[in-house]
């Protein structure tokens, strides 16, 4: 299986010269591993899953990686109503109570405020869906997931 591999964008390396201190020492220390030719499997030796998807996530969300295998996405810069986001937010709080006892609270409570658009929002889906899946909840996940595409108006891809 061709897993995708992580590179870091300008605003990433500009990070790690800068050390602007908006990230977690786990997250920076993903971000200095990211190099275009580790995947996700290879991260994992180093962190936990937790650590890696929190990162990952952060990462993605702050535009400082992408996956550089990952389809393009074409949809840039499509924004979500507010009402949306709120909806989803907590359709992702109740899944994280329920079935990742709570491992990603310091995200809803703090990052996901930065979502604004679909170009945002896919990979923190992606992250989140991984770790419900992860974690034995595959049915779950994609009930979920079925939702948060409902309320967005996304057709299947």
């Amino acid at each position: 299986m061709d897993q995708p591999h992580f590179t870091k964008t300008a605003k990433g390396s500009k990070e790690i010269e800068e050390r602007s201190g908006v990230l977690s020492s786990v997250a920076r220390r993903i971000l200095i591993m990211v190099d275009g030719k580790r995947t996700r499997s290879d991260l994992l030796q180093t962190f936990s899953l937790a650590e890696l998807e929190e990162g990952l996530t952060r990462l993605e969300l702050l535009k400082m990686i992408e996956e550089s295998s990952s389809r393009t996405n074409n949809y840039g810069g499509v924004s979500i109503s507010q009402q949306a986001l709120t909806q989803i937010r907590q359709m992702m709080y109740m899944s994280n109570q329920q079935y990742l006892a709570g491992q990603l609270d310091r995200f809803l409570d703090k990052d996901f405020a930065l979502i604004h658009d679909r170009a945002g929002l896919e990979p923190v889906l992606k992250h989140w869906h991984r770790l419900l899946c992860d974690a034995g909840h595959e049915v779950a996940a994609y009930g979920y997931l079925k939702q948060i595409k409902t309320t967005l108006g996304w057709s299947k891809k």
